[in-house]
This record gives structure tokens, C-alpha cells and sequence, in this order.
């Protein structure tokens, strides 16, 4: 059986295998109270070095953004307490304190090697980020900086002073803002503004001055923009704000760099630039920053007004990673009989002891029905007798009533004892039922663990569980889990190996690769296989347990290793049988890579419930393992108000994320039942971004108010999932970017850090590639959802939910000549993103406060208009939708607009909001380039190349035309920085990218000749005058002529030269310079 399954699995490697609120359950403990915010938490990564400096680096930063802070919420908000967290990896000091509950993966910002999707190039620090699941308004996850990034003495200088870049980061991390200024990966450097008919740099406030600079891929070096507003620009072209701004000018910090220090203030509706294409106005339907900010609970219904403060430094604790104490609550009373929950109970608390808990950990123990009593007080996990006589400890028989509330204070005493603080502490509680002791015991006690910094982990037999125990996880920061009465229902065991996981480096983690529980009939056995991929391997086991008493082994395993090696059976020595605690395990060891196979049987007369588990660890020190994990919307859903559970999940190696990864989430009814859905990571629906290994779904198929438990399996998607792991890998997204003076720039001087060049907006951005990710799978768990209300008169199976709301409507090209548009956009569902809806709906307005406002009143395009697409047949949800729209284009308008939205409608009507909104610009030529033109030649004596005269950076600020025609510096300047040669760079800056929203179209009609070219207006002052070698060599061949021919001729007599006589010259280049004796 092992080898037939082997060739069906390799028979499958060669078949492509095609992809198809709430706040988040990811903990945080800030507060934002009088103003200041407390429990802030900076997390330093335990691959970090030992170093002092870098803890001055952060506390200078997180002062200096205090100050910026307070000025920007205009007096709302400061940094009162931050935490930093010195991993256990460093040294210990008197001066660190205890952590309470602070983890590195709870923690708000993390310091930590660098993510390649934000890296400006090799040897160049990866600039800050803020990590994203949800979108505009919604909490993210993490600030993510690099100790490189914070050390370097460069980086104020191009980057601006850290601790704005902070405030910056922090309107990402807190409020949900988004960028306002050109998102690299689209290129809408500039737009046509409908409100005053001129092209526009996107940037928020209108107001900001800047250059127009673009850069030229051959020479790597900038110069000015042609183009003008009324024409708009050449592509390419960015707009380079300066460093000195007008003191009017105040906003906004999500536009544009942090080191402009004018820019002080978030923007607000009096200053907000609606019309700008960027990622904010797409997300936030244009509303400005503080409209965003207002709805948060920060300062919603006016908390937190503004107050005079005369000091708004924060205190800064510094706190030590300190080992693990786990109290275990375990209900034994007498419905814990039912079902053979108090079996699996003890089965797998007994597990999470022998096999999970880390070495050096603490764990107590917690027995309660109608009383409760200490079983064990915090021991030391620190060898194997210690473990199995803490197993010993668990409970396995069931009866009494049900007393949570004195389960939790006995593990308050636990946590509490000798004097020791509680903080840090976590209670995994197991329980089935209600507290039936009264007096309010179980939100007494737990809040009392709360307050003390202790984390609640609730894991729940039955849908009657206390409804306080998800409210003291989600107050506490824990996650709730549900294991149901199904005989394939994991949930306990997930909920300790995740709880047990939690916070640990990844180097210990242990990492699951397979789970199963399923009923076995007498004497079945089962086949199975798992992928072992070579960034794990170490410490494999394969873990079998089952609940039957048996004096012989209930079960028999073999396992068959890759390469048809010996396999493991009972006669291994990798081969163990525990019937005290009911067991069977093979122990590999180092495992080699490949497939592995094992079989399954059930050596009794009756039918036996076994629990199957393979599991491993990273292969080596310095080999970052791929990483699975998972969190939801929210812990609870209220349906009743459209709000769904949307499930993420995240797949990394380090911090290199993983793309095209397969991705099931199956989800445990409330009834028992089982459905699933699959995340993707596609930039559409729920996913806020493209292949940045965040992977997003919506789940639909409710069947009433309950607890909806969530597994998931990720597997790598045969031949197509990679690993973006540096190199040419970079793609920034919503990251940092570097602020450089324009004029420097036109003058030659490209800043580096470390001597090699900075990636500057306008420079072409590196091509994504990566490298094939191994084969691998993954099963981690979500937690569980609690389902609170569902809407009136609704039943299971009801349609309720609209299509998916279309986020990212685009334009990819427009023609001028041809009158058309073309959109794209990814299709939506019939249910959110399920399914294909029944139609769509496209409108088009010339303004786009207009199609905002009334945008339900507006009238659909006309069917006769569309030239390509069938809106009345969308396809299935997740495949890319393309439209070619025809629009008017009035004759003698040299460049005409239009903006767009659309949403689409399911077959019983369910409609959702309109799209994002997007402008179309098409224009009778776009501005070119100038073209490289030869210098005339007079006498011998001018011969020699004469430096060009160069447009004034001045001149061209946002459009400005020229006046000033100054020397340029020579390649030779000493203010100059040589530009190492570039590499990865595609041959052109333009890119199809550059075609979206707003951008130059480069289908829009002939290209001017170059006499129409050089009759009109030039922008950029006198034409550079370039000899190239071509000329030159002709113009040698030519005196070479004259010495040797003409010069002889001259003198013999034999024809005489006239003044008016034209030589033509390459390139069409008239020189009418005469001949005469006394040229030499």
C-alpha cells in the first residue's frame, strides 16, 4: 500500500496545480487614556547582536516621535509608557524588568532583520514598513524595523529624523491610514485634475513644491522633466519635493518625506488632495486622514480632546524575555463524562506535557468541579522523569458540578506564589459548561488575572460553554478554541501546540506537519504521507495516542523513510509504546527531505479513536524554516450587522514571504459539520495586498449563532510557489521612502549609504523573482469566532451577502485616437468572493466628487459603448476581468478625462458599495524625451565638445517653465558622487505598470516628428548638444579628406571654394561653415 501511494503522489508532481470589523485576534495592550498611550511594545528579535547603542537609537526615536506625535494629533495623543523587549538571547541586567504578558510576536513594533519586499537593494538597509492584513481604519499588525535601518548615520540624512518616520508608521499601525503619495508599484507620479484641467504631481497637500525629475536608465543619472502642465509629462517623470517648503505648508505626514520639516501635521477635509491617485484615497473612498482618525476609538465622540501638556516624554521600560509559565484549568466535573471528553482531556494536557512544553518552562496544574484544587504548583520542566510525573497529575475521572471562577483564582494563588508576580503568566482552561457557583466568580477571577498581566487561552467542549471565558481572551489578549464532540475534531490538540508555540524563537519551534483524529474500526489500517522539507527535519516524530485502556498496545505504526530505506517499525529503536499515558511514537531524529509514508492499524477487537500527529523542528542553526500561522477578523461575528469572518493566514521563511503558496482553512460548524474556504493572496476581496505572503479569505457559509472553529493546511503549490528572499526581489510597498534634494540630484550627485546608491522615486524598480520554495506543508490553527446574532427572519442558507466590494479597478491603457478605455479589476463572487456574480455595473462621470456623491444616480455606461467584455457574465471570483470602454473625445481637446467605478450584483440582488475609483486620461501626445542632437562645428579651434548649457532645477518646479539656462556641472564635478553601474534594472524606466490609474497612456496616437517636437515650447531650456561617436568618426573622415584631397587641389588650382557652399553633415545637421586657405 505504501508504494502504491508513493506512485500516485509522483504521479501528481507532474500535474500543474492551479491557485485558485472587527479587529484582529493578533493581541495588543495599548491604551490610549488622558491622552498618552501605554503598553506600547518594542520587540528586539533574538538574532540581534548584543548592543547598547541600539536601545539609546530607540529610545531617542520614541521620544523625538512623542514630540511629533502630540504636535500631529493636534495635543490628542503622546507616547506615555513604551516597553522595549530585550530578547533572552542578551545578557541579563539589573535594570530589566519583568515583561508581563509582552511577547515578540504580540509585540506593536519589532526590530528585526530585514524584509526583501522592502529592501532598496543589496547592501542597503530594508527601510521601514507597517504589516497589513486588514484595510483603511483596521489596526495592522506590526512596525517592522531593522537594527541597520536604526544604526546607520546615514539615514537621517536621507530618510529624515527616525522618530517622524515613527509618527508616520504609526498612522499605518494604529488608524489604518494609508500612503497618499505614489505607491512605487504603480507609477501614478502625476494626474490630470478634473477641478482646475492640468496634470497635477499626486502628492497631498496641493501645495507642496517640488521638481520634475526623471531618471535616465542609460547615463543612471536625473535631469529635468519635459512636458508642462497643460500637456502633462514624459513618462517616467516623478515630482521630487524640495527640503525647504513654505511655512503654509503642514500636511501631510502621509504623503511625503519625513525629512521636509515643514510637513508636521496628518492632513485634514480643508487641506485633503481628493483627486490624488494614490493607495489611501483608493481605500478610504478620499476621505482625508483625520476623517479616518476621528472614527477610531482613539477619539471617537471626542476622547481624548486636546490638552496642554507641558512634557510628553514617555517613560521607557526595559524588559527581559523571561522563561514560559503555563497554568493548566481543567474541568473534571461530571459532564466531562459525556462523550469522552475528560479521555481527550487528559490525553491531550498529558501530550502537551511529555511532548510540547519547552524545556525550561514552568507548568501548574488545576483540577476543578464544584471546588477547585491545586494539583501542582509551578514546576520546572527539565528532564523526562519531571514531565511524566506532571502527567500523572491530569485528572482522568469526572464528576461534581462546574466552578470556573474557583479554577481561575486557584490559578491566580499558583501564579502568585512566594511574592512572584503574576505578569506573563498564561491559564490554558478546558472546560465544557457554564459556571453554575453564581456570585459573578468567573468575570471576578478573571479579571483579576487580567489586570495582573496574565493571558487567558480558553479551549471549549460544546457550543454552551461560558460566554465570559471568549470575553476574558479577548480582554487578556488569548485566543479561544473549540473542540467539539466529532471524533476528527482536533481542536484540543491545536489549541495546545499553538498556546505552546506561541512566542517562541522559530529556531524552537516545533513545527506540525500533519494532524489527524479519526475512529478506527478492529484491526483497520490506514495509509498516510507527509512531505519533509529541508529547512525542518531535525528532532522528527511520528505521534500516535488513543483513549482505550489496554494492557498491550492498542496500535501499530511503521513508517517508511524516502528512498525505500528499512522502515521503522516495533522493532526499531526509534520505535516507543507508552500504555501508561497511551502512546505510541517513532522518534527519526534527523530526517532526511523527501516523502515519507506510514501506515496506521488498530491492533484491538474494537473500534479505537486515535489521534495521529508528525511534527518537527527546524534542520539547523541559521536555517530559517518555513513558518505557518493564522489569525482571524475578530472573536466574535456579529452576522446581524455585516460583519463576516474573514480568515488570514501568513506564510514566511524569516521575514522572506512565501507567494503562490496553497492555502485550505477548514472551518468546525457549530453542528459538527465541516466547511472550507481558500485564502488567497491576490491583492483582491479581503487581501489588501499582492503576493506579500498574506493570504485572505471570507467564510459564508454560516448556519446560525455558535462557536466556528478554524484549521488550516498550507502545502506549496507544485512548481509555482517561491520564496521572495532577496536579491533583485524588492518591491516597495507602503514603505519609507528617501527624500533627496532635486537640485543635487540634477547636478549628478545620487546619494548612497555605505557607497552604494540609494533607490530613489523615478529610478526603475528591481524585478521580482525568488527562488522555488521546496515542497512543504503546514496545518496550523485560527482559533475559533463566536457567531453572536444573525440578521431577522434569516435562515441557513439565505443569500445575504453581496458580491465582494472590487478594490482594485484599474486602468491599464487609453487611447486617444481610438476614443478608448481599457479596465481591469479581479472578479468578485456571488457570496463575497464565492462563486461568480450575475452581472456587473460600470459608471463614468468627468468628475469624481460627482460619481462619489451620487454615484448610485448616475447612469451605467451603455451597452453599445462597451467594445470588449460581457458585463452580464462575470467570470468566477479571483480570475482577472478586462473591459475596453469607447468614450467621447471632443474634437480640437488635445487631452480629455474621465473617472470610473463599478460594483457588481449577485442573482438575487445583493449589491455592495461602489469600487474604488479610478481615472482615465487620454491625451494627443505625450511629451518626449529630448532627443540627442550633434553640435556645429566651426573652426578647428571649437572642435572640442562645449559643456551644454542645463534648465535651472529652480525653473521647473511642478511645471514652472524656464529661464534660467546656467552651466550644468560636468560629470567631473567634485560635488558629484560616481554612480556605480546598476544592475537588475529593466532597459527602460516605463514599464506597463506605469499605465494605471492616471499615467501616460503609450497607445494614445502618433508621436510628434521631431520638427513638431522642436517647435514647440522648449521646457527644459537650451538642448543639451551631444558629438556622438558616429560624428565624430565621420567628421575625422572628413578632415582626413581635406588634408589629403581638397587642401592639394586647393593649392595646384584647380577649383576655388564658395561662401554660400552647404557640406551635409549625419543626422540632417546643416553646417555652413565656409572653406577657407586659412583654415589649417
Amino acid at each position: 500500500m505504501a508504494g502504491n501511494i508513493r506512485s500516485i503522489f509522483l504521479l501528481a508532481l507532474g500535474i500543474a496545480v492551479i491557485r485558485q470589523s472587527l479587529c484582529l485576534t493578533k493581541p495588543t495592550s495599548v491604551k490610549l487614556e488622558d491622552n498618552g498611550y501605554t503598553g506600547v511594545v518594542f520587540a528586539i528579535h533574538y538574532d540581534e547582536p548584543e548592543c547598547d547603542e541600539l536601545i539609546e537609537e530607540l529610545k531617542e526615536m520614541i521620544t523625538n516621535a512623542s514630540i511629533h506625535l502630540y504636535k500631529a494629533t493636534k495635543q490628542r495623543a503622546y507616547f506615555k509608557e513604551v516597553m522595549i523587549l530585550i530578547p533572552d538571547t542578551w545578557g541579563d541586567k539589573d535594570e530589566y524588568q519583568s515583561p508581563r504578558n509582552a511577547t515578540f510576536d504580540g509585540a506593536d513594533v519589532i526590530i528585526a532583520s530585514g524584509n526583501p519586499r522592502y529592501s532598496q537593494g543589496p547592501g542597503l538597509p530594508s527601510v521601514p514598513y507597517t504589516k497589513h492584513y486588514e484595510g483603511c481604519g483596521k489596526r495592522a499588525v506590526y512596525i517592522h524595523f531593522t537594527s541597520q535601518f536604526l544604526l546607520s548615520d546615514e539615514v537621517d540624512r536621507h530618510y529624515g529624523e527616525k522618530g517622524r518616520i515613527l509618527v508616520h508608521e504609526w498612522g499605518h499601525y494604529r488608524w489604518g491610514l494609508l500612503d497618499e503619495y505614489p505607491d512605487p508599484s504603480n507609477m501614478d507620479q502625476f494626474y490630470y485634475s478634473l477641478s482646475n484641467e492640468q496634470w497635477e504631481p499626486t502628492r497631498c497637500t496641493r501645495g507642496i513644491d517640488g521638481e520634475n525629475v526623471v531618471f535616465n536608465n542609460d547615463t543612471k543619472l536625473f535631469r529635468n522633466c519635459t512636458g508642462n502642465p497643460s500637456d502633462g509629462y514624459e513618462n517616467g517623470c516623478v515630482n521630487m519635493p524640495i527640503l525647504a517648503q513654505s511655512d503654509s505648508i503642514t500636511a501631510s505626514l502621509m504623503s511625503h518625506y519625513a525629512n521636509i520639516k515643514e510637513v508636521v501635521d496628518f492632513c485634514d477635509d480643508e487641506n485633503h488632495n481628493d483627486e490624488a491617485p494614490n493607495k489611501h484615497n483608493s481605500l478610504c473612498d478620499r476621505r482625508s486622514a483625520w476623517s479616518v482618525m476621528r472614527d477610531h476609538e482613539d477619539f471617537r465622540d471626542n476622547n481624548n480632546p486636546p490638552r496642554e501638556i507641558d512634557d510628553v516624554t514617555p517613560r521607557i521600560i526595559l524588559a527581559r524575555t523571561k522563561k514560559m509559565r503555563y497554568v493548566l484549568v481543567l474541568d473534571s466535573s461530571g459532564s466531562m463524562s459525556e462523550h469522552n471528553r475528560i479521555e481527550k482531556l487528559s490525553s491531550a494536557s498529558q501530550n502537551f506535557i511529555l511532548r510540547i512544553a519547552l524545556e525550561g518552562s514552568y507548568i501548574g496544574i488545576v483540577d476543578f468541579d464544584h471546588i477547585a484544587t491545586i494539583l501542582s504548583d509551578l514546576t520546572i520542566i527539565d528532564s523526562e522523569d519531571t514531565r511524566e510525573e506532571l502527567a500523572r497529575q491530569i485528572p482522568t475521572a469526572a464528576n461534581g458540578g462546574t466552578c470556573i471562577g474557583y479554577g481561575l483564582q486557584r490559578a491566580f494563588e499558583i501564579l502568585s506564589a512566594n511574592g512572584q508576580s503574576p505578569a506573563g503568566g498564561k491559564v490554558i482552561i478546558v472546560t465544557d459548561g457554564k459556571d453554575r457557583c453564581g456570585d459573578n466568580t468567573t468575570r471576578v477571577a478573571g479579571r483579576q488575572l487580567i489586570s495582573a498581566g496574565v493571558v487567558i487561552h480558553p479551549i471549549i467542549f460544546t457550543q454552551d460553554a461560558d460566554q465570559e471565558l471568549f470575553n476574558l481572551a479577548d480582554l487578556s489578549g488569548g485566543k479561544s478554541y473549540l473542540q467539539d464532540d466529532g471524533n476528527d475534531s482536533t481542536g484540543l490538540q491545536e489549541a495546545f501546540i499553538e498556546v505552546g508555540g506561541a512566542g517562541m524563537k522559530d529556531q524552537d519551534r516545533r513545527i506540525e506537519i500533519f494532524r489527524d483524529s479519526s475512529s478506527f474500526d478492529p484491526g483497520e489500517s490506514r495509509d498516510h504521507f507527509v512531505f519533509i522539507d529541508e529547512t525542518v527535519g531535525n528532532r522528527t516524530a511520528f505521534e500516535f495516542s488513543y483513549i482505550q485502556e489496554s494492557a498491550s498496545p492498542a496500535i501499530s505504526v511503521t513508517v517508511y523513510p524516502p528512498d525505500n530505506g528499512p522502515p521503522y517499525d516495533n522493532r526499531s529503536a526509534e520505535y516507543s509504546v507508552n500504555t501508561e499515558f497511551k502512546v505510541v511514537s517513532v522518534n527519526i531524529g534527523a530526517a532526511k527531505a523527501g516523502i515519507w509514508e506510514f501506515t496506521v492499524q488498530n491492533m484491538l477487537t474494537t473500534t479505537l479513536l486515535i489521534f495521529s500527529n508528525v511534527y518537527t523542528h527546524p534542520s539547523q542553526h541559521g536555517v530559517d524554516p518555513i513558518i505557518a500561522t493564522s489569525e482571524l477578523s475578530g472573536v466574535k461575528t456579529d452576522l446581524a450587522n455585516e460583519e463576516y469572518l474573514t480568515v488570514y493566514a501568513e506564510v514566511r521563511k524569516g521575514f522572506f514571504p512565501l507567494v503562490e503558496a496553497d492555502v485550505l482553512a477548514i472551518i468546525r460548524l457549530p453542528n459538527g459539520g465541516t466547511a472550507s474556504i481558500r485564502p488567497l493572496d491576490n491583492g483582491s476581496g479581503p487581501d489588501e495586498t499582492e503576493d506579500d505572503g498574506i493570504y485572505s479569505g471570507d467564510f459564508t457559509r454560516y448556519i446560525g449563532v455558535g462557536y466556528y472553529g478554524i484549521s488550516l493546511i498550507v502545502s506549496s503549490n507544485i512548481r509555482k510557489t517561491r520564496v521572495l528572499d532577496g536579491g533583485n526581489t524588492s518591491l516597495p510597498y507602503s514603505c519609507t521612502l528617501p527624500s533627496v534634494d532635486p537640485v543635487e540630484l540634477l547636478k549628478g550627485n545620487i546619494p548612497t549609504i555605505g557607497g552604494v546608491p540609494i533607490l530613489i522615486p523615478g529610478m526603475p524598480l528591481p524585478e521580482i523573482r525568488g527562488s522555488p520554495a521546496p515542497n512543504f506543508t503546514r496545518v496550523v490553527s485560527g482559533g475559533s469566532s463566536q457567531v453572536t446574532a444573525t440578521p431577522a427572519n434569516w435562515n441557513p442558507g439565505d443569500d445575504i451577502f453581496a458580491p465582494s466590494r472590487i478594490f482594485d479597478l484599474s486602468v491599464t491603457s487609453t487611447s486617444y485616437d481610438n476614443g478608448t478605455v481599457t479596465l481591469e479589476f479581479t472578479a468578485p463572487g456571488d457570496d463575497l468572493n464565492s462563486g461568480n456574480a450575475s452581472y456587473y455595473v460600470i459608471r463614468k462621470s468627468s468628475s469624481p466628487t460627482e460619481l462619489q456623491n451620487n454615484y448610485n444616480s448616475t447612469p451605467p455606461i451603455n451597452e453599445t459603448d462597451i467594445r470588449y467584455g460581457d458585463p452580464s457574465s462575470p467570470d468566477n471570483a479571483g480570475a482577472r476581468e478586462r473591459f475596453i470602454l469607447s468614450v467621447d473625445v471632443p474634437s480640437g481637446q488635445h487631452v480629455v478625462s474621465y473617472v470610473f467605478a463599478m460594483h457588481a450584483v449577485d442573482d438575487v440582488g445583493n449589491e455592495r458599495k461602489m469600487s474604488n475609483l479610478v481615472q482615465a486620461t487620454l491625451r494627443r501626445f505625450i511629451p518626449a524625451p529630448p532627443p540627442p542632437v550633434t553640435e556645429e562645428v566651426t573652426t578647428e579651434a571649437q572642435k572640442t565638445t562645449t559643456p551644454a548649457p542645463a534648465t535651472s532645477s529652480a525653473s521647473l518646479r511642478t511645471g514652472a517653465p524656464s529661464t534660467d539656462e546656467s552651466p550644468a556641472p560636468t560629470s567631473t564635478s567634485e560635488e558629484s558622487i560616481p554612480m556605480p553601474a546598476m544592475t537588475g534594472f529593466p532597459a527602460t524606466a516605463t514599464s506597463s505598470a506605469s499605465l494605471r490609474t492616471g499615467a501616460p497612456s503609450t497607445d494614445e496616437g502618433p508621436t510628434p516628428t521631431l520638427e513638431e517636437r522642436t517647435s514647440e515650447p522648449d521646457m527644459n531650456g537650451s538642448r543639451a548638444l551631444v558629438i556622438t561617436l558616429p560624428v565624430v568618426v565621420v567628421f575625422l573622415i572628413i578632415l582626413a579628406v581635406f588634408f589629403l584631397v581638397i587642401r592639394p587641389a586647393l593649392q595646384e588650382g584647380r577649383f576655388e571654394p564658395t561662401n554660400d557652399k552647404v557640406v551635409e553633415q549625419p543626422d540632417g545637421i546643416h553646417d555652413n561653415t565656409a572653406f577657407d586657405d586659412s583654415v589649417p
